[in-house]
C-alpha cells in the first residue's frame, strides 16, 4: 500500500517507520527541515522498547510531491489537522483514504468536511514515542491501537488497515464503536494530562500522589458526565477506575501534553478539555474544575510559547498550588 504520513512527529515517525519496515510504501512529510534532512540523509532511526532500526524512505516538506497515495494518516496534533487535510486535499478527489491518528473530539468530522470525502477513518492509540533527535524516535511504550471509521461504508477498508498494521507489528484492532473509543481516550487524558503539563510530572508521579490522583478522579467524572448526557457508549463501565489503571500502566509516561509544554509548544488543550467544555456548556452542564485546569494550561502555554529557546522553563507547580488553583481550597 502507498502511505503518506501527514504530520511526521513522534507518533508519525513511528507509524510510517514500522510500516516501511513491514514493506509498505511510505513517503513522510516532515514539516520541518532538520528532521527532513536528517532522514534523508541518513534514514529514520527508531530506538527504545522496540528495539533499533534505521529505515531509508523519503521525506518532504512539499505535500505538492505526493500524486497518488491510497492512504494518507493525518498524524499532526489536532489544532493542526484541519490544515493538513487541506493540503491533502487533491489526493481525496483521486480516491484516497484518510485515517486520521491524533488526540481530541471530532477532528475527523472537520477533515472529511475539508476534504469533501467521506473516506475517512479514525484512530486512537496507547503507544509512547518521543523524538530525541532530527530524524529519531524514541519508542517509550507499547499500547493498543484502536481503528473505525464514522462512515459505514469504509468498514472494508478499516479491516485492510488493520491487518496491515498487524503485520507491521501494532497491536490494533477495528471497532464499530469509533466515537466510544474517540471518548473513552478523551476521557483519560482529561483527567491525567493537564495534571501533568502543570506539575512536571510522570502518569506514576500523578497516580501515586492521593492529592492528584483525587484531582484526576474528579475531572474523569466531570468529563464521564458530559459524555453521558450526549448518549456516548463507553468502551469501558468504569472511567475512574480505567483512567487510574491507565496511569498506573504507563507510570514512565511523559503524557504528550506534558511533551508539548516541555518543548515550548502549543498544547492540545483546547482539543480535548476544551472541547468537553464547549459541548458541556451547550447542554448546560457545570465543569468547574475542567475549567480551571484550562485556563491554568492556557496561561502556561501562552507564556513557554514565547520562549525563544527550550532552556528558559518555567519551573512547575508544586502539588500545592495546583490543588489551590484548581480547586480553590
Amino acid at each position: 500500500m502507498k502511505i503518506v504520513i501527514m504530520g511526521s512527529g513522534a507518533i508519525g515517525s513511528l507509524y510510517g517507520g514500522l510500516l516501511c519496515l513491514s514493506g509498505e510504501e511510505v513517503t513522510l512529510l516532515v514539516g520541518r527541515k532538520p528532521n527532513v534532512d536528517a532522514i534523508n540523509k541518513r534514514g529514520l532511526r527508531i530506538k527504545g522498547v522496540l528495539g533499533e532500526h534505521t529505515i531509508p524512505f523519503k521525506a518532504t516538506q512539499n505535500s505538492e510531491d505526493i500524486e497518488i497515495a491510497d492512504l494518507v494518516l493525518i498524524t499532526t496534533k489536532a489544532y493542526d489537522a484541519v490544515e493538513a487535510a487541506r493540503r491533502m486535499r487533491h489526493l481525496a478527489k483521486k480516491g484516497t483514504y484518510f485515517l486520521v491518528l491524533q488526540n481530541g473530539i471530532g477532528t475527523e468530522k472537520k477533515v472529511a468536511e475539508v476534504l469533501g470525502s467521506r473516506r475517512v477513518l479514525r484512530a486512537t492509540t496507547c503507544m509512547g514515542a518521543l523524538m530525541t533527535a532530527p530524524g529519531e524516535v524514541t519508542a517509550t511504550g507499547v499500547g493498543i491501537t484502536e481503528l473505525g471509521s464514522h462512515f459505514p461504508e469504509n468498514q472494508d477498508m478499516v479491516e485492510e488497515v488493520v491487518a496491515m498494521m498487524r503485520n507491521a507489528g501494532f497491536d490494533v484492532v477495528s471497532s464499530e464503536n469509533i466515537e466510544g473509543v474517540v471518548w473513552t481516550k478523551t476521557i483519560v487524558n482529561c483527567g491525567i494530562n493537564p495534571i501533568g503539563a502543570l506539575t512536571g510530572m510522570t502518569n506514576g508521579e500523578i497516580y501515586n500522589d492521593k492529592r492528584l490522583r483525587d484531582l484526576v478522579i474528579k475531572l474523569v467524572e466531570e468529563t464521564a458526565h458530559v459524555a453521558d448526557a450526549l448518549g456516548i457508549e463507553l468502551t469501558t463501565k468504569d472511567p475512574v477506575r480505567y483512567a487510574l489503571g491507565t496511569a498506573k500502566a504507563t507510570s514512565e509516561n511523559i503524557n504528550s501534553m506534558l511533551q508539548d509544554i516541555q518543548c515550548c509548544k502549543q498544547t492540545e488543550i483546547d482539543a480535548i478539555t476544551g472541547e468537553v467544555i464547549r459541548l458541556a456548556k451547550e447542554l448546560g452542564i457545570e465543569t468547574p474544575l475542567s475549567e480551571s485546569v484550562y485556563a491554568l494550561v492556557k496561561a502556561l502555554e501562552s507564556k513557554v510559547t514565547r520562549f525563544e529557546k527550550h532552556e528558559d522553563k518555567l519551573p512547575p507547580l508544586s502539588v500545592d498550588e495546583v490543588e489551590r488553583a484548581i480547586t480553590g481550597i
